[in-house]
């Protein structure tokens, strides 16, 4: 009898993806598969180790498994962290049984093979599965952020074989997903290495049967073009929601981070975007406190978010990250400093969204409903990325709808993130 097993999945929905893959390698060999740690003869945790903070949050996690742990049930860590740090983890939590890297999964499914089942009932979760999934593209990145550890840990850039996503995304419509969402550590270089594009594959799943949308995730700025912008204009499918990191607005702290792009590029380039895609969601990624970083460069940095008003923005503090070029610079900015830089920035974002929630007020939307709890559900926009942006509240809906539903929505209230509205159709 195969032992039961759990997965539990820290990190960026990349790592969810590996996750998901591993699950049906292990289904398909006839494992029990639970989302209770306490049901399961094998632990498994797949961390991530991109920042500080990620690091910090999979050792604890690491270790409240660990606490679980019996003289028959098994602890198995892999991912980021451990392809980074094996030696470490093994060094300082025993309780670790085994521990893999990135890609290993094969390797993971043969090790749990050779576990004996104490024939621990598998309780299941009464967690609904998602109405989304992600479809990872393509592995690494060519990049060289020098803040950045990913090369190191996943390798270069390596594009997805083309037939293969297409089959993992109508896999994922038979299952009644009703959102595909684009990632890779680079999604705008896919293709680079295969002959393919990135334009041709949205076209291809855009052409798929059924009613869902997708959403293009993680932009590299300099990289986006106009045929792209084009092509999302050009299918309902293609959701006009662009997740372009940029890090920061400055040139001299960019060219320190090793990105490419100016202040008068992004400038140039939001504006574009916005002419083309009038009701665009625009969201980014700023650092805070980078080695060099002036007070007169944060200053402009605000002043940037000022002038674009994005619709979506989350802020990282620096953090130092062995083996990345970063890690050697000087002039180093202080915790305390870049922690109130941080702040400083999601406070005037906090009042840019609010504001742009405001005006929300009284439009209709078509919506996606992601959860359901007596007469209120949890819906997303076209605007709402899973995980990382707010929702919409919409209360006294009918018993009958559920998750992986779509609907219409007016938009009654707002908060600084959230949004509350009522069901039209």
């Amino acid at each position: 009898m195969r032992p039961t097993l759990s997965i539990h999945t820290l990190g960026c929905p990349k790592n969810q993806v590996d996750s998901e893959r591993l699950q049906r390698l292990f289904t398909a060999e006839g494992f029990n598969i639970t989302d209770l740690p306490d049901h399961s003869d094998v632990m498994l945790i797949n961390t991530c180790g991109f920042i500080e903070a990620a690091k910090q949050e999979s050792i604890d996690e690491i270790l409240q498994l660990a606490s679980l742990k019996t003289n028959s049930k098994r602890l198995l860590v892999f991912g980021c962290l451990s392809q980074r740090y094996k030696d470490e983890l093994i060094k300082e939590i025993p309780e670790i049984d085994a521990i893999f890297g990135v890609a290993e999964e094969p390797a993971i499914v043969e090790y749990c093979k050779g576990v004996e089942s104490h024939n621990i009932q598998p309780l299941i979760g009464q967690l609904r599965p998602p109405p989304y999934a992600y479809l990872k593209i393509a592995e690494g990145c060519n990049r060289g952020c020098r803040f950045c550890a990913i090369p190191s840990i996943r390798g270069r850039f390596r594009s997805a074989e083309f037939g293969r996503i297409i089959e993992e995304a109508k896999t994922h419509l038979k299952e009644g997903k009703k959102e595909l969402i684009v990632v890779a550590q680079d999604v705008l270089s896919y293709g680079m290495d295969t002959g393919q594009t990135l334009i041709t594959l949205i076209e291809t799943l855009a052409a798929l049967d059924g009613d869902f949308w997708i959403r293009l995730m993680y932009l590299y700025p300099t990289s986006i073009s106009e045929p792209l912008i084009e092509c999302i204009k050009g299918h309902d499918k293609v959701l006009n929601y662009l997740d372009i990191p940029i890090q920061h607005s400055e040139e001299g702290i960019l060219r320190a981070m090793g990105r490419a792009g100016s202040r008068g590029l992004l400038l140039d380039l939001f504006d574009k975007i916005r002419s083309k895609l009038p009701d665009v969601c625009l969201g980014t990624t700023l650092m805070a406190g980078f080695p060099g970083e002036s007070a007169s460069d944060f200053k402009a940095l605000l002043s940037f978010v000022e002038a674009v008003k994005f619709d979506r923005l989350g802020v990282f503090s620096y953090s130092d990250e062995e083996g990345t070029p970063a890690f050697n610079m000087t002039k180093k900015v202080t915790r305390k400093t870049a922690l109130k830089r941080l702040d400083e920035l999601m406070t005037l974002q906090a009042a840019i969204s609010y504001e742009k929630n405001r005006a929300l007020i009284g439009r209709q939307f078509r919506g996606l409903i992601d959860d359901s709890s007596g007469g209120t559900r949890l819906a997303r926009l076209y605007s709402h990325a899973p995980e990382v942006d707010g929702c919409v509240v919409v209360e006294n809906c009918p018993g009958n709808l559920n998750a992986e539903d779509f609907i219409t929505i007016e938009i009654t209230d707002a908060q600084e993130y959230d949004l509350r509205g009522k069901i039209l159709s």
